[in-house]
């Protein structure tokens, strides 16, 4: 578990090992006994003060909420076939210090808390309900695709505000009122490779496909609008654990393209193994294909990708943040990143100027939003509970990526 308080404030200016300053104590005694002693009258109004707050305390912190911070979960894999979306965790520590500097959401400062799952779907779901009992956060965003459902089965139980960064199932949400999804669609990666196997005049495709929600999600939904064509299809599932590509790719080589669904790390493994058969066909990528680290790879040149618009130079909507994160952590910042800030700047948006509790945000968000974030525009209507992120058909090349 990782706990942040991004303004760096100390606490107090008494000593480190808790002990007050030398003489305070008696200077305080002195100066109370040259004061009056309060009337009866005054002793009961302060009485009724002192009650008074007491009881709003209370109602702070039952809300989840105190005067001077509030707390959201970040409930994400930093370790595991997953840890690359350490990245994620980055993102969101420089976005609660720049919302912070910015006053935070209506004053009120944001601390970000961020739990480790080990790419574990019961341990996913172990932190959320340890962070119900020990934060009571305002909001717990959560990057662990296979666990979402248990999660949000949870969520609901408890009034947790969730939003899934990471779940492809667009039936996560159906039925709930807590949960909500803010991803790329499967049926958006879908119609991009159908668009451009139809443009390469493709007759037969073989799809690599990683074993879990995400892939079996895009190769079912392209595979199902490829039943209305003459394409022929084969498909190969791999394990998230996979690592070895030669079968697979044998499997696949003798179609005309080929069609990778896998996690971030295994692309560049994917494209050395086709390279290395000698494939000579046209090979495509999802949307995980798209990051900036493939692109000057030359196994990946000619690689049909689905992209989000934040890769294009001159229409990225916060490149000042994309370059404050690449100056800070030595890499470009990719959507993996860029989703978990922008939920976090989603939520300071929705929320400012309004109530800050878990029940208004849930209400907030039901009511649907148009949020203008580094992945671009993002629109969610009213009581549709997927907020889906446009990518667009492109292709590496050249060391660059070009949208189509």
């Amino acid at each position: 578990m990782v706990e942040t308080d991004p303004g760096g404030h100390e606490e107090g200016a008494g000593r480190s090992d808790g002990s007050r300053p030398e003489g305070a104590e008696r200077v305080q005694t002195a100066i109370s006994s040259r004061k009056r002693l309060p009337s009866r009258r005054m002793m009961t109004v302060l009485g009724s003060i002192a009650v008074a707050a007491i009881v709003l305390s209370a109602a702070w912190i039952l809300s989840g909420i105190s005067r001077s911070q509030v707390t959201i979960v970040a409930i994400i894999p930093l370790s595991g076939p997953s840890s690359y979306l350490v990245e994620m965790e980055e993102a969101m520590y420089l976005t609660v210090e720049k919302l912070n500097r910015w006053g935070g959401i209506n004053g009120v400062r944001l601390r970000l808390v961020v739990e480790d799952c080990e790419s574990s779907h019961e341990t996913a779901v172990a932190k959320l309900i340890e962070a119900e009992e020990k934060y009571h956060p305002l909001a717990v965003v959560t990057a662990v695709r296979g666990a979402a459902v248990p999660m949000s089965e949870v969520a609901e139980e408890k009034g947790v505000v969730l939003i899934s960064v990471g779940a492809t199932a667009e039936n996560l949400t159906a039925g709930k009122g807590w949960t909500f999804r803010y991803y790329s669609s499967p049926s958006y990666e879908a119609k991009n490779a159908l668009d451009v196997l139809e443009s390469l005049d493709a007759k037969s495709l073989g799809i690599l496909c990683l074993d879990d929600v995400y892939g079996h999600s895009v190769r079912s939904r392209l595979t199902e609008a490829l039943m209305a064509t003459e394409v022929e299809v084969e498909s190969y599932i791999f394990p998230a654990n996979a690592t070895d590509f030669t079968d697979a790719v044998a499997t696949v080589a003798h179609k005309d393209a080929v069609f990778a669904v896998a996690l971030r790390h295994q692309y560049s493994a994917i494209f050395l193994a086709l390279n290395s058969s000698g494939y000579a066909g046209h090979v495509m990528g999802a949307l995980e294909a798209s990051i900036p680290e493939l692109w000057s790879m030359p196994e990946a040149q000619g690689c049909y990708v689905s992209a989000p618009i934040m890769y294009g130079s001159t229409t990225s909507v916060d490149k000042d943040f994309m370059e404050e994160f690449e100056q800070r952590y030595g890499e470009p910042l990719t959507h993996q990143g860029a989703i978990g800030s922008d939920v976090l700047k989603l939520i300071w948006s929705i929320l400012s100027d309004k109530e800050i509790s878990r029940e208004n945000l849930r209400n907030l968000l039901s009511m649907g939003f148009v949020h203008s974030g580094i992945l671009g525009v993002v629109t969610l209507d009213q009581g549709v509970p997927n907020a889906d992120i446009q990518v667009y058909p492109a292709v590496i090349e050249g060391g660059e990526l070009r949208y189509l």
